[in-house]
């Protein structure tokens, strides 16, 4: 199947750029990037051709990044337009009941699509990276160096934001970037309005529904070590008390983006759990 980029609309009128990729006959994994970031970032699932073989691949810009359309107000963060943003990216390729990849803030998606629309509405989740399990939970996972950057990162009106920035892209990993990679990170950075930063990370979203039904998806957790943005302890704990079955993949060595410093153990630890639980 030749890639897909599209430009879709969300019910609120909100743009959406989104693309897939992949065996649209196969199951499919539809990948959330984290804070700040754009799809971009799960290059390397989407050029892996085992990936492309076994599962329909699709990808998307959550609101207030990259080319999708960026809200600077709170009410463009409600959750249930977050849900429908996933929706409507669903709908658009033809994909019932997928797994949602999330990476970082991408995992909170999981709780707006479960409160929408039902558990059933998905097969299972991936994890990677120090997922934000829900808005409610990133306090009490939040790794002390993120919390340092926090203020700065959210702020509406710092002056500090280009530096803040830069730190923040270079905790994303456990080994630096070359200049061209943190060009790649920053540019997803500065692109977004610093409201849709804050509104991204701030917005309200009720994880009760969630944490009471989310309990039958399968889940797979793929974690650096090295984490500097999440208390991954804490974090995986948590994911198993609210679900059942959670297998945790621990990857020696790598920081905040699995799929981006160690692509080919991530994809095959994505692609072995996910043969498995379709099986």
């Amino acid at each position: 199947m030749a890639k897909q980029e599209r430009i879709l609309t969300s019910p609120d009128g909100t743009r959406l750029w989104a693309e897939s990729n992949g065996n649209a006959s196969k199951p499919a994994i539809v990948f959330v990037h984290g804070l700040s970031c754009t799809a971009l970032g799960w290059d390397r699932q989407f050029a892996d051709t085992a990936l492309q073989r076994e599962f329909h691949l699709v990808r998307y810009e959550m609101r207030g990044h990259g080319r999708s359309g960026k809200p600077l107000t709170e009410d463009g963060y409600e959750s249930r337009k977050i849900a429908d943003d996933f929706r409507t990216v669903c709908e658009a390729f033809g994909v019932v009941k997928p797994f949602l990849c999330g990476w970082s803030l991408g995992g909170t998606v999981v709780v707006d699509v479960v409160t929408a629309f039902g558990v059933d509405y998905l097969s299972g989740i991936i994890y990677v990276g120090g997922s934000i399990l829900a808005i409610h939970y990133h306090p009490p996972c939040r790794h002390p160096v993120m919390t340092e950057l926090f203020p700065v990162i959210t702020s509406l009106t710092s002056d500090d934001l280009s530096d803040g920035g830069e730190r923040f892209v270079d905790s994303c990993v456990a080994t630096p970037l070359t200049f061209e990679e943190k060009l790649l990170f920053m540019g997803g950075f500065l692109m977004q309005p610093r409201a849709a930063r804050y509104w991204s990370l701030k917005r309200k979203q009720d994880h009760t529904v969630w944490e009471r039904e989310a309990r039958p998806l399968p889940v797979l957790v793929v974690q650096g070590t090295e984490d500097l943005h999440c208390l991954y302890d804490t974090m995986i704990s948590i994911a198993r008390r609210v679900y059942d079955d959670v297998e945790v993949k621990m990857l020696p060595g790598i920081g905040h983006s699995p799929h981006f410093e160690s692509p080919e153990e991530t994809n095959r630890t994505i692609e072995g759990w996910l043969k498995k639980v379709v099986s």
